[in-house]
C-alpha cells in the first residue's frame, strides 16, 4: 500500500512539473537549391485538449519567412478532442500548392550537424564537425533575460574550414524580445545538400497560466 501510494504522489509530482504542453516538430524539407527550408509543430493544448498545428516556410539566406508562408490550425472548440497529427496532416495538405510552389521537399531533409543529448542539454557553446565536409563549428547560444518571463537571444557561429580559414557570423535578432518566452535550447542544427544552407532548430520554453509549455522555432543562414 506504501509503495501504491509513494506511486501515485510521484505521479501528481510529475504532472504538476510537466503541466503545459510539449509540441511536436517536423521537419518538412528544403529547397534543392538550400535557399528555402519548411518545418511545422503540431500539438494539443494542455487541458483544453484543443489541437493545433502550424507550418512555417523560410528564406534561408533572409532568416524569415517567406511571403504568405505561414499556415495554422490554432486551437478552438473545432479542434477539441481531436488527433492532433491529423489536424497537422490537413494544414500541411492545405499548405503543400505552396510548399510546391517553393521548391521545398521532404524528401530532402538534410542531415543532422548536432542534436541535442543529455551530456550537452543545457550547454550554451556547442562543438561539432561536418563529417562530410570536415568542417568543424562551434556556436554560442546567446541569451539576454529581460524578466522572467521576457527573453531575446541570438547565435554566435563560427566555422573552421579544413584549412584553416574561419567564417563567423552572428545568426537571430538580439534586440527582439519575445514575452511569455523564459529560455531557448539549440535542440538541433541540420546541414542541406549544397553545404551551404544551415537551420537552427530552437526550443521555447514559454510560460502560461497552465505552465510551461514548449513551441519551436527556427533560425536560418547561408554560410560559405
Amino acid at each position: 500500500m506504501r509503495k501504491f501510494y509513494t506511486i501515485i504522489v510521484m505521479a501528481v509530482f510529475a504532472a504538476a512539473v510537466y503541466a503545459g504542453d510539449l509540441a511536436n516538430f517536423v521537419n518538412l524539407g528544403f529547397s534543392a537549391d538550400g535557399t528555402k527550408f519548411a518545418f511545422g509543430q503540431y500539438g494539443l493544448q494542455d487541458k483544453t485538449y484543443r489541437a493545433y498545428a502550424e507550418i512555417y516556410a523560410v528564406d534561408v539566406g533572409a532568416n524569415t519567412f517567406l511571403p504568405n508562408g505561414i499556415f495554422r490550425t490554432s486551437p478552438s472548440k473545432q479542434t477539441e478532442g481531436k488527433e492532433s497529427k491529423s489536424t497537422f496532416l490537413a494544414l500541411q495538405n492545405r499548405a503543400q500548392v505552396s510548399l510546391s510552389k517553393w521548391g521545398i521537399s521532404e524528401t530532402r531533409q538534410g542531415r543532422v550537424l548536432y542534436a541535442q543529448t543529455e551530456a550537452t542539454e543545457g550547454n550554451q557553446t556547442l562543438f561539432f564537425r561536418d563529417f562530410q565536409t570536415s568542417d568543424e563549428y562551434t556556436v554560442v547560444l546567446n541569451t539576454t533575460q529581460k524578466s522572467k518571463t521576457e527573453s531575446s537571444f541570438y547565435l554566435t557561429v563560427e566555422k573552421t574550414k579544413p584549412n584553416g580559414t574561419k567564417v563567423k557570423k552572428e545568426v537571430g535578432r538580439p534586440d527582439y524580445v519575445r514575452s511569455g518566452v523564459k529560455n531557448y535550447a539549440v535542440k538541433k542544427i541540420l546541414m542541406d545538400d549544397t553545404s551551404r544552407a544551415l537551420i537552427f532548430i530552437i526550443e521555447k520554453k514559454e510560460r502560461s497560466v497552465a505552465g510551461d509549455s514548449f513551441r519551436y522555432m527556427v533560425e536560418a543562414t547561408l554560410i560559405d
